[in-house]
């Protein structure tokens, strides 16, 4: 995967995670990721993790919908209330590194890699049945911005999952650094 990086990146980046500190006191650290528009598999202290935008994720059904449980949601709607905005999402799945992830391990090593959305719903397997789960409401334009926003209309999503909010010092661009906020998370 090709990294677009100018010699002011790490700068303006560093400027923004400040500015995003400053404004939103209560967030955890961003980590720096390249954006990419298709899922993407990676190694992340030694386990596979996948991830991509919102509008992607491998458990998303047909109606644009993701299950998601009460805690994170309310989390989420807190989120949008407050006026937190992002101009994507990116939804990251911890794999089963005995699974059928196995097998990517060697070639994780190297460094992250793109896959389709066939081999990412592989990766990741069908949503857990959980008591605690209701079905997905359609929140993310409350989220990220509305009208325009990158990641659709769909945030009550996932599975064992991270919600990351992701930006930019300018636009997002497939293959250049970018900060993702983590949002919410949890197990299954």
């Amino acid at each position: 995967m090709r990294t677009l990086v100018s010699p002011d990146t790490p700068d303006q980046l560093a400027r923004l995670a400040t500015d995003l500190e400053r404004r939103w006191p209560g967030l955890r650290a961003p980590v720096v990721r390249c954006w990419n528009d298709h899922p993407v598999v990676i190694l992340d202290r030694g386990m596979p993790w996948l991830y991509g935008p919102a509008e992607r994720d491998p458990l998303m059904s047909r109606s644009g919908s993701v299950v998601v449980p009460r805690g994170p949601r309310r989390a989420l709607r807190a989120m949008a209330a407050a006026g937190l905005r992002f101009p994507a999402l990116v939804i990251a799945h911890e794999l089963e590194p005995t699974g059928v992830a196995r097998s990517l391990l060697p070639l994780l090593q190297e460094g992250p890699r793109a896959c389709t959305d066939e081999v990412a719903r592989a990766l990741v397997g069908p949503a857990p049945a959980h008591p605690g789960v209701s079905r997905a409401v359609r929140l993310l334009d409350r989220a990220v911005g509305g009208a325009g926003s990158r990641a659709g209309a769909v945030l009550d999503l996932m599975r064992d999952p991270i919600v990351f909010g992701v930006v930019a010092p300018g636009p997002l661009v497939n293959g250049a650094p970018s900060l993702h906020v983590p949002l919410v998370a949890w197990r299954w």
